[in-house]
């Protein structure tokens, strides 16, 4: 089961390649924020989410698109508390364009990561690759946009059946 979470004012983009991607790989999918109600996206769309974060179902895949302050909610307690819940149960955890800062600050981000440039990992003693994505363990990183769903091949929705 992949779950994707809809931090406050997250990529529409990111989400729904996420969405899509598991709908073609006949996987199950859903969505889960801290709350039901709606949830604000960077395009000015509102998403409601399957599940609140307690309720939520142990996902294998987490998909978590990049967001508008993504470090400031890693800081919120109820956010880290999912983030602990579901680890361990983890096969995959697919980062967006800038969420490497909210995996940074729960302290889950691998040294070598695929980044955008300008999120200043390097100078906070990460490796940023050359590459679109960057699979370290079970963290999937990339570059963000479009490149998201590249890991979507046979890296890796093609090995596991959510």
């Amino acid at each position: 089961m992949l779950a994707v979470w809809l931090l406050p004012e997250f990529s529409e983009l990111e989400a729904a390649l996420a969405l899509e991607a598991a709908r073609r790989l006949g996987l199950p999918a859903y969505t889960v924020a801290k709350g039901r109600k709606g949830t604000m996206a960077l395009a000015g769309s509102v998403w409601t989410p399957t599940y609140a974060f307690p309720a939520a179902p142990q996902p294998r895949a987490l998909v978590i698109p990049g967001a508008r302050r993504p470090r400031e909610r890693a800081r919120d307690p109820a956010y880290l508390a999912f983030l602990e819940e579901v680890w361990e149960g983890l096969e995959a955890v697919f980062v967006g364009f800038n969420a490497h800062l909210f995996l940074e600050e729960a302290g889950r981000l691998p040294e070598a990561v695929a980044a955008p440039s300008g999120l200043g990992l390097e100078a906070r003693g990460y490796r940023v690759v050359a590459s679109p994505w960057h699979r370290e363990g079970r963290v999937y990183t990339t570059r963000g946009g479009f490149t998201s769903s590249r890991p979507w091949g046979p890296g890796w929705g093609g090995r596991f059946p959510l």
